[in-house]
């Protein structure tokens, strides 16, 4: 049973048609879950995080600091891990 501060999230990976359900803490940031997923959902961990990106509510998050519970990402929501491609490129930084 979940706790107030505990809620499930189903993590995807739409463009390689893969998913991972998750039971975490709210207080856990968007940067942890995107790499907690990646190993669940790829089954390996050489994957960068730093070449994937998350969304939530279909809108990038782009401070990935944030918390799931600052994000307000409720129970059984869902975020989308997706790479950085030529449609999807990263911010700049300079």
């Amino acid at each position: 049973m979940e706790s107030a501060d505990r809620i499930t999230v189903r993590l995807i990976m739409p463009d390689r048609w893969l998913e991972h359900v998750m039971e975490l803490s709210t207080g856990t940031s968007v940067a942890d879950v995107k790499a907690l997923g990646l190993r669940e959902i790829l089954q390996r961990s050489s994957d960068d995080p730093a070449d994937f990106y998350v969304e939530y509510s279909e809108r990038g998050i782009a401070d990935e600091s944030q918390t799931l519970g600052e994000v307000g990402v409720e129970t059984r929501g869902v975020m989308s891990i997706r790479a950085y491609d030529l449609g999807h490129n990263r911010r700049f930084k300079g």
